[in-house]
């Protein structure tokens, strides 16, 4: 397998190639790997290995962990940088497919799924998304959850800094719900925030097929939260649901 590290313009990303080419008569599927908060480049290759092995194309990208937690507006610039390096990469003929990791991977996405969907028509429109795995989310946003998961992506970080920078979103996310719920007391159109995460998610206008993997004994993505968005989306798309538990095998149902 060939891989390298790219960065375009802010946008570090790595690519890599299949060991041996289709026939000129096809065009290599190309994966798209968001890695999740917290994550390291040769976790993310791990999976990236399996999709090569099938003759993928594979592009891994992972959004800085401070940006995931205390700037996540910037996820909507991350995606529109991965559309436009599709076309940089001469790669817009090809199929493509999503492996999304948590809610990390999964804030990029949403804007990616919106922006293909909102421009039908134009060359963006035009590309061939031909799947989507979401793996372990999404679930919705709460100083819970966000913070067992600044907990967790920052394991291996002093416990000074762990314990600050959750406090710090502890802070922020109060901030954040208190600002939601002016948007929705106050009629002016200034303060109207666009749809939480999580309903984005529900709402996602995207028809092409999902797969969603998640563990039933995870502990900072709630499994109620995943089968919650894959109920809503299977009354529109082709959705497929697999899940585990500690000491059982993996369920599938489709």
């Amino acid at each position: 397998t060939q891989s390298s590290i790219m960065a375009d313009e802010d946008l570090e990303y790595d690519i890599s190639f299949p060991p041996a080419a289709v026939s000129d008569d096809e065009k290599e599927p190309v994966v798209i790997l968001l890695g999740w908060a917290g994550c390291k480049e040769n976790h993310l290759a791990k999976y990236s290995a399996i999709h090569e092995q099938q003759g993928c194309i594979t592009i891994r990208y992972i959004m800085p962990t401070q940006d995931i937690f205390f700037y996540s507006y910037k996820a909507k610039t991350v995606a529109y940088k991965i559309l436009e390096l599709i076309f940089d990469l001469n790669l817009e003929d090809h199929p493509i497919f999503f492996h999304v990791f948590s809610n990390g991977g999964g804030f990029i996405y949403r804007h990616i799924s919106e922006m293909v969907i909102s421009q039908r028509g134009g060359q963006v429109g035009a590309l061939h998304i031909a799947g989507c795995i979401l793996d372990s989310c999404p679930s919705r946003r709460s100083i819970v959850i966000g913070m067992k998961a600044v907990l967790t992506s920052l394991s291996n970080e002093p416990v000074l800094k762990r314990y600050s920078l959750m406090f710090l979103f502890g802070v922020m996310a109060i901030l954040s719900t208190i600002r939601s719920w002016i948007s929705w007391l106050i009629p002016f159109q200034f303060f109207r925030v666009e749809d939480d995460y999580f309903t984005a998610m529900k709402k996602d206008p995207s028809r092409w097929p999902q797969l969603y993997l998640y563990s039933r004994s995870d502990q900072v993505v709630p499994y109620t939260h995943v089968e919650d968005v894959v109920e809503t989306r299977s009354s529109r798309i082709r959705t497929w649901k697999m899940w585990w538990r500690p000491g059982r095998s993996w369920a599938c149902k489709c």
